[in-house]
C-alpha cells in the first residue's frame, strides 16, 4: 500500500510548497528533533527538543500521512494529520490538505473525505487536526489520473 501514501504526499506537496509532508515511516522525526551546534551535532542544553523544536523551524506546521487501512477488498481509509502550533493554524492546514486531496466540496475525486478533521491538543504547543480519506483501488493500484 506504499502507493497511496506516496500519491497523497505528491498531491499535498504540490499544493502546499514549503510544508513538510511526512510519510508513515517518518512519524518519529518530529519527536526526535533537537537543536544542533555549528557542526550539526545535537546541542546539549540548547533549548527545546522534540515536537516543539520541530514546529519552531516549521512555522506553517507539517503534514503526517499514516498507513492506509483496508476496509473492504479494494477500499482503504488513510488518516492524514495537520500539525501546527495553534488550533487555527492546524484547522487551516487541514482545510488546505482537503482541497489538495479531495478538491472543494462537491468536486469529484478519487479520494473522499470519510471522517472530517478533528482537533486534538498535543504535548507542548502543538495541535493536530486529523482527517480520514477513503480511496477505492482498482486491482490493488491507484486509479489512473
Amino acid at each position: 500500500m506504499q502507493n497511496v501514501p506516496l500519491d497523497l504526499r505528491r498531491k499535498i506537496s504540490a499544493a502546499l510548497p514549503g510544508v513538510n509532508v511526512l510519510l508513515p515511516d517518518e512519524q518519529q522525526l518530529p519527536l526526535q528533533a533537537a537543536p544542533v551546534d555549528e557542526q550539526r551535532r545535537p546541542a546539549i542544553g540548547a533549548g527545546e527538543r522534540g515536537l516543539g523544536a520541530y514546529l519552531a523551524s516549521r512555522p506553517l506546521g507539517y503534514v503526517q500521512i499514516e498507513w492506509p487501512r483496508p476496509i473492504t477488498g479494494e477500499e482503504y481509509w488513510t488518516p492524514v494529520a495537520a500539525v501546527a502550533t495553534t488550533s487555527t493554524a492546524a484547522a487551516t492546514l487541514a482545510h488546505q490538505i482537503r482541497e489538495a486531496v479531495a478538491g472543494a466540496p462537491g468536486d469529484v475525486s478519487w479520494y473522499v473525505l470519510q471522517q472530517p478533521p478533528a482537533l486534538t491538543p498535543l504535548p507542548g504547543r502543538a495541535v493536530m487536526s486529523r482527517a480520514v480519506y477513503a480511496i477505492e483501488l482498482l486491482h490493488g493500484e491507484l486509479p489512473p489520473t
